[in-house]
């Protein structure tokens, strides 16, 4: 009984997001958007972004998707051509000779994280929230997550154009990634509205899941970075780690090795 009764909530919630999504024409899709801007980042939650799912159409998709492309990549330029902004100093920060904040050549940088982390997120998020039963459509849960995502990315992009040396760096990256959070936590309410979910599952699909992708990813990026160090410099990779005290694993390897060319090795005869 209680299952059949959960099914026809279920159905209830999916008939009439199904009937309340009437999308507009573009150029007035295009008229609301500021106001729908300003109404999801200060009025954050699950019904604000059910009433605004019902504008939801391709055409406003798709031009919002470019227009987050167009931010992304002119940030990024402006950050490269300004030496002195935060977005410059920051990626220009090392530890040795390692840069943490630079995994890809300026300004290809900042335009791989931006998108790459909208697009993951929009993936690893509805494809779980359908998995637990959500009754969103996917063009509702990416207008919404656009809705949010443009004006915390121009802000946020705002704010490290600024040019800023030592603590006002640090002042300013911690309001960007303050608004990175706060992203989050409008996904969560995306997914709240969208699919109906409750509140601990939509925590858990925001923050858990594209946690654990995310670190699946680089595990297995610095195992075949590892493997194709290997094959390159025929295990002599080992020796050089193998030098290090905290790299046992090499010593090891150059243990083994001698072993083995020990064996082939044919003992001298004695006369």
């Amino acid at each position: 009984m209680n299952q059949q009764t959960e099914n026809n909530e279920a159905n209830s919630y999916a008939n009439d997001q199904v009937s309340s999504i009437r999308p507009l024409q573009l150029s007035e899709s295009i008229w609301h958007l500021p106001r729908q801007y300003i109404k999801v980042l200060f009025k954050p939650s699950a019904q604000t972004f059910r009433e605004e799912m019902s504008k939801a159409g391709w055409g406003i998709v798709l031009l919002q998707f470019y227009l987050l492309i167009v931010i992304t990549v002119a940030v990024s330029y402006l950050a490269h051509i300004i030496p002195s902004s935060a977005l410059h100093t920051t990626s220009a920060f090392r530890i040795g000779a390692f840069k943490p904040f630079t995994f890809l050549p300026s300004p290809y940088n900042g335009i791989a994280f931006i998108l790459g982390s909208f697009l993951i997120g929009l993936s690893t998020a509805y494809l779980m929230s359908r998995h637990w039963r959500g009754h969103g459509r996917f063009l509702a849960h990416a207008y919404s997550l656009l809705l949010c995502t443009i004006p915390l990315v121009t802000i946020s992009g705002a704010l490290l154009l600024i040019p800023a040396t030592g603590s006002f760096v640090i002042l300013l990256t911690s309001l960007v990634f303050a608004l990175f959070v706060y992203r989050m936590v409008l996904h969560g309410c995306i997914i709240r509205g969208v699919h109906g979910l409750s509140a601990w599952k939509a925590t858990l699909i925001v923050l858990i899941f594209p946690l654990l992708f995310v670190g699946l990813g680089v595990g297995l990026g610095v195992l075949a970075l590892i493997m194709l160090l290997i094959l390159l410099t025929e295990g002599a990779i080992f020796e050089v780690l193998g030098a290090l005290d905290w790299f046992p694993v090499g010593e090891l390897f150059i243990h083994l090795r001698k072993g083995e060319e020990r064996k082939e090795t044919p003992p001298r005869t004695k006369w």
